[in-house]
């Protein structure tokens, strides 16, 4: 036969080459094992050598418990806000701290209706006066009119296919043309402050109880307390118009410049402001089980937290 390594010729029964030396039956052996691993084969060790590993399953750890449609975490978020809020109602001095916040929720509010309606506008600071003021220009721009109704018409056709979309659009058409340039459109404008402020509560509390949007498990009970300390001061606020006959003279006595929100939308509507102060409250109590109602059904609605999203895709 001819040696695998130096191809000199060696009788059939040789178990060594005796030109280089190599032993046949080990270079047989390292051959196989050679051709096993290009082959993509790991050679076996002995059955009696084998060792079985245990097989490690990760499982998602198992949903939240859940009352009424709302998880447990977000009762207990809700929970904390309402106490932290009820707590620091009582130290006007602490509760001040979140006033710059509210201020610019509610000029907000304005400058956001008042661009609606085709007026520029900006949100600040009322430094002389206190509070807040919306500087806005009375004179109405067409361009930003065709501009909400060119974009009004685009996302029709974006979304032409669903039908109970264009009926929320179509009905959102109607009560602007409606409200546009009477006075509707100035009860608007003067509600939007204290609308924006009902609003962003209620936004912040849905946020506490579903936990959406939020990074960590501690920022749930913290918007939990700006919603409820925002919502209080509301409420206080109505209260104030109903029985407080000094704060109520000073309220309505209104800034050197302008009149405030809600003895405006008395003149607008014709009430009385005890009426305005009692719409006030009525609203600003209903946006609590409105967002509670909304958290029950986060899943509908699609905007849950990241855990959920997370169970749900997975």
């Amino acid at each position: 036969m001819t040696c695998s390594r130096c191809s000199a010729e060696v009788p059939d029964a040789a178990v060594a080459c005796p030109s280089c030396g190599i032993v046949f039956s080990k270079f047989r052996s390292r051959a196989v094992s050679a051709r096993a691993t290009v082959e993509g084969g790991v050679p076996r060790p002995p059955a009696e050598k084998a060792r079985l590993l245990p097989v490690v399953r990760f499982e998602a750890p198992p949903p939240p418990e859940e009352t009424l449609g709302i998880t447990h975490p977000g009762w207990k978020a809700a929970a904390v806000g309402f106490g932290m809020a009820c707590a620091l109602t009582f130290f006007p001095i602490l509760s001040f701290v979140l006033h710059p916040l509210k201020t610019l929720v509610h000029e907000i509010g304005h400058t956001v209706v008042f661009w609606l309606f085709g007026y520029s506008a900006i949100p600040a600071f009322d430094f002389s006066e206190g509070g807040g003021a919306t500087l806005a220009e009375y004179e109405r721009s067409s361009l930003i009119v065709w501009a909400w109704v060119v974009g009004l018409l685009i996302l029709a056709w974006w979304q032409r296919e669903r039908k109970e979309v264009l009926v929320a659009l179509a009905g959102v058409a109607v009560v602007y043309f409606m409200m546009f340039n009477t006075p509707k459109e100035r009860l608007a404008i003067a509600l939007a402050g204290h609308g924006g402020e009902i609003v962003f509560g209620a936004l912040f509390l849905y946020r506490g109880l579903t936990g959406w949007g939020c990074k960590i498990e501690a920022e749930r009970p913290l918007y939990a307390f700006i919603a409820f300390m925002i919502l209080f001061d509301d409420l206080r606020l109505g209260r104030t118009l109903l029985g407080n006959a000094v704060e109520k003279a000073w309220y309505l006595q209104g800034k050197s410049y302008a009149d405030n929100d809600l003895v405006l939308a008395a003149l607008y509507l014709g009430w009385r402001i005890e009426g305005v102060a009692r719409a006030l409250i009525a609203t600003t109590i209903l946006a609590v089980p409105a967002a509670f109602v909304a958290a029950s059904m986060r899943k509908t609605i699609g905007a849950l937290s990241e855990a959920e999203e997370a169970a749900l895709d997975g």
